[in-house]
């Protein structure tokens, strides 16, 4: 269906100084956009109040279309009779009919994701596809993406609006009528696309240079797409940006003004937005990373929900399925770049499997004998055996039914019912990974009846920062100052011996705190190299702040940090 099908139907009513639109709406079905065309010569700030059936109150303003030609762009959420007063005082009705779509994604549960509407929250399984820049797509490749994406559960698309190849064409109306057209289709599918502004390496700076450039192009532009089923992504690689952070707090300015719809938001990155989670705009946590360490972490770090492209530079299927399994069990929700349609079958997989977990529910689970998982303990146990062998997993007293898992192939082993606090057993063979799946059934079932979204409250843990509690010490570097090249050597020292120590992961990170570029991953395990990206400091020498951070094999997290001095 095209865009311009859900067009208001327009009548002129000619007016003394502009002409404007006596609009006649078809019904109209929740949460799809209508436009209010108003053809002829219209004033510069013309804007629309909407009020729903419910009373609630939405200020939207128009977009020039063309010459002579305004549009005011709002999608309804509620079924009923919206009213409408124009900033000239004219007013106006139109009826939103019912769909059946559970409401605007949020963020929920802490960890996690669930379409909000009202006091009513449906869990939400995030399985994300990265796509590239949206204007490398003809319309039909775009299509057949979406068809084939929507077949294997994707609910998610992410994409770059604006590419280096688009500066001459980006403010255009011709360029955003063929991104829209791309996004209300993926939208019509079932697929939210996620959207980053820009590219990277600068790409705004050239093409907005100004804060009257980028008021005026964020102003147009989220007056076009806000209406449209999206999460914002801010910029491609928000890092390699000098001023990477205080745009993204920018252009939070800017959605917190001009998205009614508060579409969750976050920015595409080379490693990490947990820089980004204490600037109050951040809504998710995104992620670009095979390293376990950065996405484990930090989970028992921050609040929000977590989504990470695991998979750029995985090309082998069977490594992609071991990434994705290992970003699930450390809490992240995939969004991966799907190297071939094998590894796009090995995600509609894991989609299947877990759509019949209470995912929304589980969190990283440790008490598995050197394995990681996930778990809603009492409930539900879910252990990934990376390379399969003798499993032990400690449980909570119940019965519960078990099953082993392919995630090949998707099919399941049964074994017998499990009971008491321990389960000991082994995958039906080593010739690939497993999962194991440990849960109540009759418990589960008995809950998805009950309106509350989570039976559990998710606090995060207090991170032990007591040097003589910590049982690790910083040994490299020894110095008092880094250079960036050569990169300097990192390491720890353990105190002591334990099982829960030899399974420690390490994150090292590096932050300038005078220039205000917030923190950067620069290493992770317990020796290497920093890698350190010159665009840390602002000016040279800096005074640089190393912190490592740390989880051991029981989930707990413990950071210690120091003070060097940078030199280029």
């Amino acid at each position: 269906m095209k865009l311009r099908t859900l067009i208001f139907l327009v009548v002129a009513a000619v007016a003394p100084t502009m002409t404007l639109a006596q609009t006649i709406c078809p019904p109209t079905p929740r949460y799809t956009p209508c436009d209010l065309i108003f053809d002829g010569t219209a004033p510069p700030a013309l804007q629309a109040e909407f009020r729903s059936p419910k009373k609630e109150t939405a200020l939207v303003k128009a977009f020039d279309d063309g010459v002579n030609r305004k549009i005011i762009r709002f999608t309804p959420a509620e079924a009923g009779t919206y009213a409408y007063r124009l900033s000239d005082g004219k007013t106006g009705e139109f009826t939103a009919t019912e769909a059946s779509r559970p409401g605007w994604l949020r963020a929920a549960n802490v960890h996690h994701f669930a379409a909000v509407e009202g006091l009513t929250l449906t869990p939400h399984l995030w399985m994300g596809s990265t796509a590239g820049d949206l204007s490398s797509f003809d319309l039909a490749r775009w299509k057949a993406l979406v068809d084939t994406r929507a077949g294997q559960h994707f609910n998610h698309l992410g994409v770059t609006l604006v590419a280096a190849g688009d500066a001459t064409a980006f403010q255009s109306p011709e360029f955003f009528h063929a991104a829209e057209e791309k996004i209300l289709y993926a939208n019509q599918h079932g697929i939210i696309v996620d959207l980053a502004f820009m590219g990277p390496d600068g790409l705004m700076n050239t093409l907005l240079a100004s804060h009257d450039a980028r008021q005026k192009w964020f102003t147009y532009a989220l007056s076009r797409l806000a209406a449209f089923d999206v999460t914002w992504q801010g910029l491609e690689a928000w890092e390699s940006y000098d001023n990477g952070r205080e745009l993204l707090k920018e252009i939070a300015g800017y959605l917190t003004e001009l998205d009614p719809y508060k579409h969750t938001r976050s920015s595409r990155t080379s490693s990490t937005t947990g820089p980004l989670a204490d600037d109050g705009w951040l809504r998710y946590r995104s992620y670009q990373t095979d390293d376990a360490a950065i996405g484990a972490v930090e989970q028992q770090v921050y609040q929000y929900p977590a989504v990470n492209n695991f998979s750029a530079g995985v090309s082998d299927t069977d490594e992609f399925r071991r990434k994705l399994w290992q970003s699930t069990v450390s809490g992240q929700y995939p969004d991966a770049a799907i190297p071939n349609e094998q590894a796009a079958a090995q995600m509609k997989i894991w989609y299947e499997f877990m759509a019949d977990s209470r995912h929304w529910e589980l969190e990283p689970f440790f008490d598995a004998d050197g394995l990681r998982g996930l778990a809603l303990e009492g409930v539900e146990y879910i252990i990934y055996a990376e390379k399969p062998g003798p499993v032990t997993v400690n449980l909570e007293d119940h019965r519960y039914d078990g099953v082993w898992f392919n995630p090949v192939n998707g099919q399941f082993v049964k074994i017998k019912e499990v009971k008491g606090t321990v389960f000991k057993g082994e995958p039906p063979d080593r010739s690939h990974d497993w999962v194991l799946r440990i849960a109540r059934d009759g418990t589960k079932a008995s809950m998805l009846k009950s309106y509350k979204f989570e039976s559990r409250e998710i606090v995060p843990q207090v991170i032990e920062g007591n040097p003589d509690k910590v049982p690790f010490e910083m040994v490299e570097p020894g110095a008092d100052s880094l250079s960036l090249s050569p990169g300097a050597r990192f390491a720890i020292k353990l105190k002591r011996e334990s099982k829960a120590l030899s399974q420690m992961l390490y994150e090292w990170t590096g932050e300038v705190t005078v220039d205000n570029r917030s923190y950067r991953v620069i290493g992770t395990g317990a020796n290497g190299t920093f890698q350190i990206p010159a665009n840390i400091a602002a000016r040279y020498p800096a005074a640089l702040h190393v912190k490592v951070t740390a989880l051991n094999g029981l989930g707990k997290v413990y950071t210690l940090d120091r003070n060097y001095t940078l030199n280029k």
